[in-house]
């Protein structure tokens, strides 16, 4: 035992006048699986984020990439970081609403008028903290949010105002459905990777998606009309990890990756306006059409999306808390 303990105390110091601590030896494979396809704004950001964690860390955490499909299916990711099949997903909560009820909070319809009000609320108001106590319970950790511009209506049917949508069959996940039941429509539910092939067969006669699609996903093939407003301004996507994983790094490179991940998301924040006004004018450029509901249906789908909120408020108490925090922020900022 003796004999032993010096052995380790010989290799400690070794290590050391290699100036190279016990910790800073180990090294880490984080494997993230990506629901969204690799070339879509979200994963290009992703492959910065893979980049930023494993120069902060000095090697110690090396992120791999996988894209949708390669490990696990997208109903499948979040069940699969939990039991650490993979040690992270990049994917969005709505999609696992029926296990962390609290996601939903995350896409209550005309949730925050802009991308800025969004990131006070995660950071300032203590959103963040409040989701990351949400997924602890599934062994999860919400590393961060990133934003993924505005979504709203895309058909292939000509729309001026609500009537329009009565009896047509519109893409719609999680608490979109809702709102498309109240503009008179049925909502499908399907993943982000079949929207352009589903479109084309007419499967649906339109997706609620963000709006940069058109030229990412190509949707500019498959539809012919873009509807404003949008419903998420902007929607929002996520990072989660596996909570063993995140709680097996030191503090020095939970904090080295935690920075990694709030630069990207401020990175998606800043490029979140952007996509919009370049998607809308790319949309233009392909003949689509861009279309404002009248003012008095959109107060008229607000009205009716109150009932929504409720709801959501009642799933859990950790729901209620963090609706009411919502409400309270944005009424302070004349923005509800």
């Amino acid at each position: 035992m003796k004999r032993t303990l010096v052995l380790i105390a010989l290799m400690v110091g070794f290590l050391f006048l290699m100036g190279v601590s016990p910790s800073e030896a180990k090294t880490y494979t984080l494997r993230i699986q990506s629901v969204y396809p690799e070339g879509s704004h979200g994963p290009v950001l992703l492959k910065e984020f893979a980049k930023k964690a494993e120069e902060y860390t000095k090697g110690q955490v090396k992120v791999e990439l996988f894209w949708p499909g390669q490990v696990v299916g997208l109903k499948e990711a979040y069940d699969a970081v939990a039991k650490g099949t993979i040690e992270g997903t990049y994917s969005c909560l709505i999609y696992y609403g029926g296990i962390v009820p609290e996601g939903k909070t995350e896409w209550l319809p005309f949730n925050w008028p802009t991308t800025q009000h969004s990131v006070d609320i995660y950071l300032k108001a203590g959103y963040l903290n409040l989701m990351r106590k949400a997924n602890v319970p599934h062994n999860v950790h919400y590393l961060f949010p990133m934003y993924s511009a505005t979504m709203g209506c895309m058909t292939k049917f000509p729309v001026k105002t609500l009537e329009d949508f009565k009896g047509k069959k519109m893409r719609a996940t999680g608490l979109d459905g809702p709102i498309v039941k109240l503009m008179g429509s049925a909502a499908v539910s399907l993943p982000a990777t079949e929207l352009y092939t589903t479109l084309q067969r007419g499967t649906v006669d339109g997706v609620i998606y963000p709006f940069y699609t058109v030229d990412t996903y190509k949707l500019h093939e498959v539809v012919s009309h873009i509807v404003l407003p949008g419903f998420h301004t902007p929607s929002i996507s996520g990072v989660y990890l596996n909570l063993d994983f995140w709680k097996s790094l030191t503090p020095e490179l939970q904090a080295a990756v935690e920075k990694a991940g709030r630069e990207t998301m401020l990175a998606s924040a800043q490029g979140s306006d952007r996509w919009d006004r370049e998607a809308l004018e790319f949309a233009k450029q392909k003949g689509i059409k861009v279309v404002t509901l009248p003012k008095s249906d959109v107060d008229n789908l607000k009205k009716g999306c109150g009932p929504i909120w409720d709801s959501v408020a009642q799933a859990t108490p950790l729901c209620k808390e963090i609706v009411e925090m919502y409400r309270t922020y944005l009424k302070a900022k004349g923005a509800l």
